[in-house]
């Protein structure tokens, strides 16, 4: 398969002068089937294309995906991507997959794209004369092309559990000075992993990092960390900014868990469709970016066990969940502003004692605040 892939700030494509697809922030894909394609192949662009992440962070740099930003996409069909012109002037496309199976195909991966996101997915119609409408966000283009990566892809996981292709990507960038250089993902590939493992425990002789803001951060590469991250309104900042003076950290965890279990603000988490959500996202990168552990989402708050991947930093992952549920949740109950509190409280598990601890603490946590089967969600 082939992908042209153009990060947009919105994009429409027509038929007939009407319109039959569009989205806002995203993915315009223009899709090409080759003749030896195969469902190996469908998987590894969808895996490519969820994952991407040619979308800038906090920092400006590309490091985020359209899942991260809860974006849209638009896949438009375009077998002219399989034109050969290596003789003559008049494109030749034999590698093109006939037109009657590639239709099947692409209907197929089109089922697929939809299952394993969700993502608004719009797209053209197969085989019609189409007009196709964009504004190139960049510009950023990124070709993809899966021609060796089926045999690698069919030794590891399918796309339904966003498994990982064995390798990377002969991807090209053109960026706003018009330079085409090869992209570097950030998200490299990853051998099929084992079990996970049960605990990554701190070590105190190696190096620690440590970022703040109300409250500090401490970091070790390989551990496995308690985090929680709440609603914007679940806690005051006058609050945060007392709790930031205290040295007992296991003091001000404990104070913030009594104020949050008491429920405060609207504890939109409560509501099904949200909590749902809201699980589903920790859920999505589990074996790719992080080993997941138990987590419950309360009312108002989360907690999650998480053990970061090699590559992935802490704070990026929970970047990524608050970032694309706060979209999501947005878009859901159609209202905008700030969802979650800036702030979280991570704490690296320093020994196995520690991990059963903060195991049986979440599998408490509803019972300690008096919640009803159905007001929260309880994982993995």
């Amino acid at each position: 398969m082939k992908a042209v892939v153009q990060r947009v700030s919105r994009a429409a494509v027509r038929v007939a002068r009407e319109t039959i697809g569009q989205i806002g922030r995203g993915l315009l894909v223009l899709l090409g089937i080759g003749k030896s394609d195969t469902e190996a192949d469908a998987d590894w662009m969808i895996n490519k294309l969820l994952n991407l992440r040619i979308f800038p962070d906090q920092d400006d740099k590309m490091n985020r995906s359209v899942t991260d930003i809860g974006g849209e996409i638009l896949v438009v069909s375009q077998f002219t991507l399989y034109g050969d012109i290596r003789r003559g002037f008049r494109p030749s496309f034999t590698d093109a997959m006939p037109p009657a199976d590639a239709e099947k195909f692409y209907n197929n991966f089109m089922v697929k794209l939809r299952s394993a996101t969700p993502l608004k997915v719009a797209e053209g119609r197969f085989a019609a004369m189409m007009d196709v409408e964009l504004v190139n966000d960049g510009p950023v283009t990124i070709v993809l092309e899966s021609v060796g990566r089926a045999s690698s892809l069919s030794q590891s996981r399918p796309a339904e559990t966003l498994g990982r292709a064995s390798g990377l990507s002969q991807s090209q960038t053109i960026d706003n000075t018009g330079r085409s250089s090869s992209l570097s993902p950030s998200d490299p590939a990853l051998p099929e992993t084992s079990d996970p493992p049960v605990l990554q425990p701190f070590d105190p002789s190696a190096s620690v990092g440590n970022s703040r803001r109300h409250m500090p951060h401490w970091t070790q590469p390989g551990c496995t960390y308690f985090i929680t991250f709440r609603l914007a309104d679940s806690l005051p900042m006058e609050k945060l900014r007392q709790w930031s003076q205290l040295t007992d950290r296991d003091l001000v965890r404990e104070e913030i868990q009594q104020w949050l279990d008491k429920g405060t603000g609207q504890c939109l988490l409560r509501r099904p469709e949200v909590a749902g959500l809201v699980a589903n996202a920790l859920r999505q990168f589990d074996g790719q970016r992080y080993h997941l552990g138990p987590f419950i989402v309360m009312p108002n708050h989360v907690h999650v066990l998480m053990t970061p991947l090699p590559g992935n930093e802490p704070s990026a992952i929970l970047y990524s969940w608050k970032s694309y549920t706060a979209n999501q949740i947005n878009r859901l109950l159609g209202q905008s502003g700030p969802v979650w509190q800036r702030e979280s409280f991570d704490h690296i598990v320093r020994n196995e004692e520690a991990l059963l601890r903060f195991e049986q603490y979440i599998r408490d946590n509803p019972r300690s605040a008096c919640l009803k089967e159905g007001e929260y969600v309880l994982g993995p």
